[in-house]
């Protein structure tokens, strides 16, 4: 087993248990997301710095903004990556967040996220016209998937708005994985997503997804459709260097046998996986920094997503489940 990445996942355990002892009512996914990327970015636990980081995004908000909402405590890890001192940067998140608005986006629980994308991703150029393009591809996107296509799209709307991707490579990538036996819906439209940001041929790409998917099964991994994001991460590095899916798949089985990331479950270790693997990948291989900062953000801002997702979804679940006991 690769020593780098097993002394990461230890090194993110201890990050873990420093902040589930100093915030002990926030989500336990989230404080696994920070610890996640404190540990990518050498980033010491510091309760103060991360409570002032909340006290910002509380004072420079309302109090029913999306913003203090299930990202709060995601995006004050987030912007703690840059600086200790994130009041100019949460000011220019919201001004992001204005520009997503003004092209036409509307609220939404994943808001947040979208505009903490923008700011990243538009450091060299016109944040207003990247909305602009953004939702362009987001009216793309819902126009031909009106029931699949919400505020969760917003953050990849963004990522595929700073490529020059031809759209219609998302629409063939759904269509051939669907036809390769992947389950149609939401985490297909988004893998299909990720995919097409490869400038390889689409079909390549799907064979290539299929084939780790195989590969994921034959280790007793098999991943459910909620974890396909992790899948599309990986198939875009392990087609540059298949030794990428070894890494992978053992780095989530060393998961699966750790105290605090067992319970987890499999999908969300190699969830985690995919991102310690393509982080060191990133850092080794790619060639220019503008593309280690976009793919490292893309990375950043799909976890986060999909955290949020199980976030609502498992709240759902609670609330669904005391209304019929009460009922």
């Amino acid at each position: 087993m690769n020593e780098h990445l097993k002394n990461k996942v230890d090194q993110m355990l201890v990050r873990y248990l420093e902040l589930e002892k100093a915030f002990i009512w926030e989500n336990n996914l989230s404080k696994h997301f920070v610890a996640l990327i404190f540990t990518q970015h050498n980033k010491d636990v510091n309760k103060e710095t991360i409570k002032n980081a909340i006290d910002v995004i509380n004072t420079n908000t309302s109090i029913f903004s999306n913003f203090r909402g299930l990202y709060r405590y995601m995006l004050a890890g987030l912007m703690l990556i840059d600086s200790d001192s994130v009041e100019g940067t949460f000011n220019r998140i919201l001004q992001c967040e204005s520009h997503l608005k003004d092209a036409g986006f509307k609220q939404g629980t994943h808001m947040p996220i979208a505009s903490y994308t923008l700011y990243k991703t538009a450091a060299d150029e016109d944040p207003k016209a990247m909305a602009r393009r953004a939702f362009e591809i987001f009216s793309n996107i819902k126009s031909n998937h009106p029931w699949l296509t919400s505020s969760d799209d917003y953050a990849m709307s963004v990522l595929l708005a700073k490529t020059e991707i031809d759209l219609s490579r998302i629409e063939d990538a759904y269509e051939s994985l669907h036809k390769a036996g992947l389950y149609k819906g939401n985490e297909l439209q988004r893998l299909s997503h990720i995919l097409a940001l490869s400038n390889r041929p689409i079909d390549e790409v799907v064979a290539e997804c299929v084939l780790l998917k195989g590969l994921l099964k034959a280790n007793k991994l098999n991943l459910s459709p909620t974890f396909y994001a992790a899948l599309g991460i990986i198939t875009l590095i392990n087609i540059e260097d298949p030794q990428i899916s070894k890494d992978w798949i053992e780095l989530s089985q060393y998961l699966n046998i750790q105290k605090k990331f067992k319970w987890l479950g499999k999908g969300m270790n190699v969830l985690l996986a995919s991102s310690i693997v393509s982080d060191q990948w990133i850092r080794t291989s790619m060639s220019t920094d503008i593309d280690k900062i976009t793919i490292s953000i893309s990375v950043e801002s799909l976890i986060a997503a999909q955290i949020t997702a199980l976030v609502v979804a498992s709240s759902a679940s609670v609330v669904a489940t005391t209304a019929s006991t009460n009922s």
